[in-house]
């Protein structure tokens, strides 16, 4: 069991531990916003108090269209100090994507901003509120829609529940409650909802901590909302350490390394692809980093020229692996770690955790062998939402979790992630599902039978590559697929090529021989 320092059961302590000790010190920054974990403490409570109002209760969801920023962060907070269930959509969803996870989770209000990027969502919102009965508002954060409430008059109406009122609620809230429902995918293709902890959450703030030793450090958050890593990994684990979380909440390579200097931040966390572009970025000569202490990436490893290019900063890099199903990251490289096991492993696994590689019979796996990860304690996910046989095969017969994700064990203990048990594929940080997105391509009317999967990319680590069945007769071209999955997925979703065939190999029950075309693909990339 990993020792919480401060002593909480619900992840909203953390603003209450630091509100009471240094009221004034900041909490959250983004644009022209500054917020004192004092006025996050108090923002919390009256958005807690209108949620109770609003009649959303223990075990009820509340999900939320947002980017990073200070709403997020309140809103959040506010839902699990009474027990409530956040989760959040990805502002690049459409239609059929936001109808699945709102037709799951069945959320009683849902907050958003109408406008995000410069796109409006009012159609969408509109068509959320009218086709599931269980949301009973809609509360725009931003401007005005038929229908909805404003953030407003939605806080006046929580003026009317008592702090008493509010405390029941609060101490109903037990560490293993769970917190926030953070979409993943299986092999059916659609999203599944893992129910992520308190004391996941918590306790990848202490380990965090432990691993990376600050003391109050700012933090630049540019992690989407509705993933782990931007709810777990950066967002508690800021308030966790009572540090100042500074939002970018759309990412570009130039404004980060502004932000970076102006804000004097002390730790990043990103992706790969992230510290691709800015590792790139011409700024990066220029700007002053010398207040820097540490980068850390997961989710993919890091090409060796970018590791040393970045490895050239004034800061000590990192790098650790989690997942959406673990709640937070069990691998950490330690100090002095090697540039070879930097860039090309994810650590070794955090030493209060039981974490072991093994084979499908349990068998360990010993140096210089390979096997998957697996993992078993009290913080891992409560199960997949609404989801029991999902959840009882993410389990081995002897209680493990499996993760899928297979590494080969070095001699020094440092794990190399060599491969994947299920298709998903990583890119630009975005775990990829590829039934998912076949299953878009082959609703077209000309399409047959549809394959997606990743092939290597410089910039983004794996980008997808669809192979596509044409119907005779039919005429399609990649363009026209291009456009028609952008209507229907998030765009880091949409296959970065398609090859369109008239047939594709088939295994003798019928399917689609996967096996082959990954051979044809890697032969053609050889060549």
């Amino acid at each position: 069991m990993i020792a919480l320092p401060v002593d909480a059961t619900r992840i909203g302590q953390c603003v209450g531990h630091h509100a009471a000790r240094e009221p004034e010190r900041e909490a959250a920054v983004h644009h022209d916003i500054r917020m004192s974990y004092r006025a996050l403490d108090d923002a919390m409570a009256h958005w807690a108090k209108a949620l109770l109002a609003a009649g959303v209760s223990h075990g009820d969801r509340v999900a939320m269209l947002t980017p990073p920023s200070t709403e997020w962060l309140t809103v959040m907070l506010a839902v699990t100090e009474i027990g409530a269930i956040w989760t959040g959509y990805h502002p690049r969803y459409q239609l059929p994507e936001f109808r699945h996870v709102t037709e799951l989770t069945e959320p009683t209000v849902l907050v958003a901003f109408r406008h995000i990027h410069g796109r409006d969502y009012a159609d969408e919102l509109t068509a959320l509120k009218a086709g599931n009965p269980s949301i009973r508002q809609v509360v725009l954060l931003d401007a005005p829609l038929e229908g909805a409430v404003m953030a407003s008059e939605f806080l006046a109406a929580g003026e009317a529940i008592s702090d008493a009122v509010l405390t029941k609620a609060r101490d109903a809230v037990a560490i293993d409650d769970t917190a926030v429902l953070i979409f993943t995918s299986g092999t059916t293709g659609r999203p599944k909802a893992a129910m992520v902890k308190h004391r996941a959450l918590l306790t990848g703030g202490a380990v965090e901590i432990e691993h990376w030793p600050m003391d109050r450090p700012r933090i630049l958050h540019m992690m989407p909302v509705n993933h782990i890593a931007g709810v777990g990994m950066t967002g508690v684990y800021g308030l966790y350490v009572g540090g100042t979380l500074v939002f970018q909440d759309r990412f570009e390579a130039g404004d980060l390394l502004r932000l970076l200097e102006e804000e004097r931040i002390d730790h990043l966390l990103g992706s790969p692809v992230q510290f691709h572009m800015m590792g790139n970025h011409p700024d990066l000569k220029t700007r002053d980093l010398s207040h820097m202490k540490f980068m850390t990436w997961g989710g993919a490893p890091m090409a060796a020229d970018l590791t040393a290019r970045l490895n050239e900063l004034p800061c000590a890099l990192h790098t650790s692996y989690g997942m959406t199903e673990l709640g937070l990251y069990v691998t950490f490289t330690e100090p002095g770690t090697s540039f070879d096991a930097l860039s090309q492993t994810i650590g070794k696994p955090h030493h209060g955790f039981d974490i072991r590689v093994a084979d499908g019979e349990g068998n360990l796996a010993g140096p210089g062998e390979e096997g998957e990860i697996q993992a078993r304690g009290d913080w891992l996910l409560a199960g997949y939402f609404r989801d029991p046989q999902a959840t009882a095969e993410a389990y081995t017969a002897d209680g493990w979790f499996r993760t899928g994700d297979i590494v080969k064990v070095w001699e020094d203990g440092n794990l190399e992630i060599v491969g994947r048990t299920k298709e998903m594929f990583i890119s630009g940080g975005f775990n990829i599902y590829p039934r998912e997105v076949e299953i878009a391509i082959e609703e077209h009317p000309d399409t047959g039978m549809v394959a997606v999967m990743g092939v290597p990319d410089e910039a983004f680590g794996e980008v997808g590559h669809a192979f596509v069945e044409v119907k005779a007769g039919a005429s399609l071209d990649a363009a026209a697929l291009n456009l028609w999955c952008r209507e229907r997925l998030a765009n880091y979703k949409v296959p970065k090529t398609f090859e369109i065939r008239a047939e594709l190999p088939r295994l003798p029950i019928g399917k689609i021989d996967k096996q082959t075309l990954k051979k044809e693909l890697a032969a053609g990339q050889a060549s």
